[in-house]
């Protein structure tokens, strides 16, 4: 029986990664595997998970000596856990996992294997100019036993824009696992009261993301506006939780759309709102994969996404190469592909800023999907694409590089 140990900065709710992981060694648990987590953070609530947990206990400290410490404090913890449980491969998750996880191997002697997952585009690194994640993914990524990313255009911008092409053997994509039937179970639950008036009489379109610039919640609150202008009494609820909080109501306020859109927080069950819902909007300027179109899908909800680098085109247009260019609007087999957003905040109302061409895209199409019935029709077959994603297709992939480290 091999001995697995995940490690991961923690295993909250609210968290795309966090999900996964707690997805992966649960079913590797239930496989025959003994699971351990490992985590920095012992933060509550967390995603259910079935295996041995344990975790650094670590206070927040996000000066950078503190980073720079925890780094090495964290890689000698990792390689003493793996020597005293007697690890055989060590899965991390997101970069303030792999990195010290590699280190426990190049430094502290760790024997086990490493297998590293990457769960965001790492071009985003260049972009923000974020020397010290782009220095260490340059030198310590191909030190890794493997490495996995969550979509084809993550692992090409490792290879594009990190210059792994000598390492390409050990790259490999493989999605994430969803428990599908699970989703389907719990979007079952009713709502509670004080939210099920928000759904009545109202077309309602939903985003699920963090509240952070990568989601780009401030994109579609702006372009919400002109459906509401149109339809006053469309609605559109936000569920996450983030920094970003306190300036997206700000702008709603701005917008006078406080009958209109919901901030509703971090939410344990996502899928009974999402039943409810007549239309689901991806709003990311990046992502890894945007796992929340899943979940979407598994509901059979009608998707309006940005075309944003990288996850969306790979799981609504399976027909369309990563490289293809397309006219916007494009409607593809599973979703309809918007032009993405600028990597910039736009706080003004729209007095003082007016919708970009962008904003007007996105407001069109949501527009359209509230008049257009056979448009909502076409896109109401989404379980058919989840399903090539359920976690257990994914868990026999799993096994099978399992087996062969």
């Amino acid at each position: 029986m091999k001995k697995i140990l995940i490690v991961i900065e923690n295993l909250m709710i609210g968290g795309g990664a966090e999900k996964i992981a707690s997805i992966l060694g649960t079913h590797l648990n239930k496989r025959g595997y003994k699971v351990y987590y490992l985590t920095f953070y012992d933060f509550e609530p967390k995603y259910y998970f079935e295996g041995e947990y344990y975790s650094l206990n670590e206070k927040v400290n996000n000066s950078i000596f503190s980073k720079f410490k925890k780094l090495f404090v964290r890689a000698k913890k990792i390689s003493e856990f793996c020597k005293q449980k007697d690890i055989d491969i060590v899965i991390s998750f997101m970069e303030t996992a792999n990195f010290p996880a590699i280190l426990s191997k190049i430094l502290f002697n760790n024997k086990s294997k490493i297998i590293t997952t990457i769960h965001t585009n790492p071009e985003i690194y260049f972009l923000k100019k974020n020397i010290p994640y782009v220095f260490f993914i340059k030198i310590l990524y191909p030190s890794s036993d493997l490495i996995i990313t969550v979509s084809k255009g993550a692992k090409n911008a490792l290879i594009s824009k990190y210059n792994f092409s000598k390492i390409d053997q050990k790259i490999k994509v493989l999605y994430n696992g969803y428990n599908i039937s699970e989703y389907l179970k719990k979007s079952n639950e009713p709502l509670e009261e004080e939210y099920k008036k928000l759904f009545k009489n109202s077309f309602v379109f939903i985003n699920i993301g963090r509240l952070m610039e990568p989601k780009g919640q401030w994109f579609l609150i702006r372009a919400f506006k002109k459906v509401v202008e149109k339809y006053p009494n469309a609605k559109l609820v936000i569920l996450g939780e983030g920094k970003l909080r306190g300036k997206l109501q700000e702008l709603i306020n701005k917008l006078n759309l406080q009958n209109n859109v919901y901030l509703l927080g971090r939410q344990k069950n996502p899928y009974k709102f999402l039943k409810h819902s007549d239309c689901f909007v991806f709003s990311s300027l990046w992502e890894s994969f945007g796992n929340v179109l899943i979940e979407a899908l598994s509901l059979n909800l009608p998707i309006i996404s940005t075309d944003c680098k990288t996850g969306p085109r790979e799981i609504l247009c399976p027909e369309l190469d990563i490289g293809n260019k397309v006219k916007y609007p494009y409607y593809g087999k599973y979703g309809i592909l918007t032009k993405s957003f600028p990597k910039k905040f736009i706080w003004e109302s729209l007095d003082k800023k007016p919708l970009i061409k962008e904003e007007k895209m996105f407001a069109d199409l949501m527009i359209k999907i509230i008049e257009n019935e056979k448009l909502r029709k076409k896109y109401s077959n989404g379980l058919e694409r989840a399903k090539s994603f359920d976690v257990e297709k994914i868990m026999e992939k799993w096994e099978e590089i399992l087996k062969s480290l």
